[in-house]
């Protein structure tokens, strides 16, 4: 596994996210218009249902089978890879089939006591078979990432989000005339064809590819007798346990905003209208917050894989490498996101959102950005290194700074809603800083200070003075929009290649690019802007 591979997965799956979450965006835009208000409120009702039941249907086995696959083809054991596909396959479908039974025979139950409206019993009821499909996805997902082939992966990723927005917009249309009630149930068609439609993919795929992709990477013969069935059946459960344990602490967290905010800040004299219209602009900050995550959430993903391959190879020098590697991209898109969030924030809430007010939690919330870089690649590090259990008690750790900073913020006249912006960055950056040093403590100095902190920082600067400059000047002569478009686009491309000019981004680095990273990095180096 080289430095391009390891990296080149990363790009990959962060093209595909991108892209879903372009496909996405016109859902979101023409779903109302289809269910109107009505049908919207029954879908917010069923989203924490449908989050928590896809959790237990996959049951943190991505994680598990692509760590398992990684170490067993790093000792070239291509049986013992099989084997951990089959077994992974196997409890994939006892959970995904187990949650699908449950949600089909107990939707009127979940409708009544969690939803508190039996108008989602149907669509409740249907979300069951999307979440078996969901949980046969994982395990081919889980495989192919084992094998650092991330392209099956991030091509199911578009297909299932194409199927599932047109599936849903055609079944809504068909049975809006049937009632609001109904007319929800398309939500739930368009997950069952999105999640089919991923899994065969996947399923094509591996039924074409997977002799190939085993040869490629482990072209010796298996030495040893093969680890037992029940063996690999256990240490796929041990090491999928906390994955499943740190994916509902993440939306504990933000459970700490609606527990908390209403009854603090009433305590505070907030009035009700107030308290509603800042959870708005907060939920609208912690979206924009969340954004750039998109990068290194790919990069945890692909990282997984291949420190779990270097750990394999008791290579503590190449693990130390793909760890630094890591760290540097998380933070060289960390902090110009901040930075761009910072300056810009107020016109890209008001031209995404339609408010200015956005601004306050945002510029607050911004610095998350740098944070949860940290968090998803330092997470996916542990895990390669087998260390399951340390990113989910740092997790825990920050849920309850978390919880502490909003039960004394929020009460507070000064801060009222901007405390709970306060207390997620604190418990973001909390939970950054104990993994970084966790990983530190494993395999020793983490980043290169000048490419990962220095230069990102001073090309930071400059690329931020030059969008603040340039929203300045061109709201004079266009609209706001074309002048925020503009100053970001400008202002990253300046950041980019201030970055090529000190060395901290290198030919190998823009070579990763799918189809122009050659032609893009040669030319870039025959001008001057790139290193070897």
């Amino acid at each position: 596994m080289t430095k391009e591979s390891f990296l080149r997965g990363a790009v990959i799956l962060t093209l595909a996210s991108l892209a879903s979450r372009v496909i996405g965006l016109v859902y979101m835009v023409v779903l109302p218009r289809l269910i109107y208000d009505d049908g919207m409120g029954l879908y917010q009702l069923v989203k924490p249902i449908h989050y928590f039941a896809a959790v237990l249907a996959i049951a943190g086995m991505p994680v598990a089978i692509s760590k398992l696959t990684a170490e067993k083809m790093a000792l070239r054991s291509k049986q013992d890879v099989k084997r951990v596909f089959r077994v992974g396959t196997v409890v994939m479908m006892g959970t995904g089939g187990l949650v699908a039974l449950v949600l089909l025979a107990g939707a009127d139950w979940f409708a009544i006591n969690f939803a508190k409206d039996v108008g989602v019993t149907k669509t409740l009821a249907l979300l069951g078979p999307a979440c078996f499909f969901l949980a046969l996805s994982a395990a081919f997902r889980g495989f192919f990432q084992g094998l650092q082939c991330m392209t099956p992966t991030a091509i199911s990723q578009v297909a299932d989000q194409v199927v599932r927005v047109t599936v849903t917009v055609l079944a809504a249309i068909w049975l809006r005339p049937r009632g609001v009630e109904t007319a929800v149930t398309g939500i739930a068609w368009g997950f069952i064809a999105g999640e089919f439609a991923g899994w065969l993919v996947l399923a094509a795929y591996y039924a074409l590819r997977h002799d190939t992709l085993l040869e490629i990477r482990s072209p010796s013969c298996d030495l040893g007798s093969p680890e037992p069935l029940l063996k690999i059946a256990k240490r796929l459960m041990a090491l999928s346990f906390p994955a499943v344990v740190a994916t509902i602490l993440w939306p504990i967290m933000q459970l700490a905003d609606s527990l908390l905010i209403p009854m603090r800040m009433q305590m505070a004299g907030f009035s009700p209208a107030i308290i509603r219209e800042g959870l708005g602009h907060l939920g609208m900050a912690l979206t924009l917050a969340q954004f750039p995550n998109v990068v290194t959430v790919a990069l945890a993903t692909s990282l997984v894989p291949a420190i779990s391959e270097a750990w394999a190879l008791q290579s503590k020098k190449l693990v130390r490498h793909r760890s630094q590697e890591a760290l540097r991209i998380a933070l060289i898109f960390g902090i110009p996101s901040c930075a761009a969030l910072f300056v810009l924030g107020e016109p890209l809430s008001q031209l995404l959102f339609g408010y200015g007010q956005v601004v306050a939690p945002l510029r607050i919330l911004c610095f998350g950005a740098i944070s949860l870089g940290l968090i998803q690649a330092s997470t996916g590090i542990l895990q390669g290194l087998g260390e399951m259990l340390i990113p989910v008690r740092n997790l825990a750790f920050g849920v309850v700074v978390k919880f502490a900073l909003n039960y004394f913020l929020l009460a507070h006249p000064d801060f009222g809603m901007l405390g709970a912006a306060w207390g997620t960055t604190v418990g973001w950056a909390v939970i950054a800083v104990l993994n970084f040093l966790s990983v530190v403590h494993r395999v020793g100095k983490a980043i290169s200070l000048r490419h990962s902190l220095l230069y990102p920082g001073v090309a930071t600067v400059f690329s931020s003075l030059w969008m603040y400059l340039c929203q300045d000047t061109l709201i004079y002569f266009v609209p706001n929009s074309a002048a925020s478009s503009f100053a970001l686009l400008s202002g990253l491309i300046l950041y980019f290649l201030l970055l090529m000019i000190t060395g901290s981004l290198t030919e190998r680095d823009v070579h990763l690019l799918p189809v122009i990273g050659k032609p893009l990095a040669n030319s870039l180096y025959t001008w001057g802007f790139l290193r070897r």
